[in-house]
């Protein structure tokens, strides 16, 4: 892989995480905690590639009745501190990659109703600065595979209508949000399974295109093969 680096697009691509306030610490300042995920086989600090993926995720924590999360540019995160504690394993970040869905194009979620993401685990890396500035860095191949992905799942140029919506205000992002989850039907993966015996032939993945207000879907793996119901 080539030499690490965060910025080797005109536009690099903002990535995201889910902050909490806690309080304040022991030297008076602001201290948050971060979003942290535990699969099977991997842990990590939930992060986006996409803003309006964060928010829509925001929003579905809000509705599950877990408020509080913020949505922060990563590099207003001190990863170094909320990293510190953890072990070397959980030292990375879980790279969203859109949302997890069946052939039945519905959202899966988890026994929580929490949204489930496809993941892409990402080494934590910081850069050291002889004044004393850290700053992430992050191999171009990571960013690269993201925008290829966002284009095979949300069609052409979508990769393109993520950077465009990432210097979106708040309150649009949160409309955008609002309408996404206001568009989706949603099914519990454990009934889901229960019921099909598998989420179908392939792995699906949803991304919401604000441009046609509406979910775009995609086979992984395959063609699908069994008709929706």
């Amino acid at each position: 892989m080539r030499t690490p680096s965060i910025v080797a697009h005109v536009e690099p691509l903002r990535l995201w995480g889910l902050v909490k306030p806690t309080g304040r610490d022991l030297a008076g300042d602001d201290s948050h905690t971060t979003f942290y995920l535990r699969t099977n086989e991997d842990s990590g600090m939930l992060t986006f590639a996409s803003a309006l993926d964060a928010e829509i995720y925001r929003q579905r924590l809000l509705g599950c009745g877990q408020s509080g999360w913020l949505r922060a540019p990563l590099e207003q995160i001190d990863l170094e501190r909320l990293m510190s504690g953890r072990p070397e394993r959980q030292r990375r970040l879980m790279l969203a990659l859109g949302f997890s869905a069946s052939d039945t194009q519905v959202l899966l979620q988890d026994d929580q109703q929490l949204l489930i993401t496809p993941l892409l685990p990402v080494s934590v890396n910081m850069l050291h600065t002889l004044h004393g500035v850290s700053r992430l860095c992050i191999e171009q191949e990571i960013f690269d595979f993201v925008e290829q992905w966002w284009d095979r799942v949300g069609g052409h140029q979508y990769s393109d209508l993520m950077r465009i919506t990432a210097g979106w205000s708040d309150s649009r992002l949160a409309q955008s949000a609002h309408h996404a989850l206001d568009r989706a039907a949603f099914a519990n993966l454990r009934s889901f399974r229960e019921q099909w015996g598998s989420t179908g032939h392939g792995d699906e993945c949803a991304v919401f295109s604000p441009d046609a207000n509406a979910w775009q879907f995609s086979s992984l793996s395959g063609p699908r093969v069994r008709a929706l119901h």
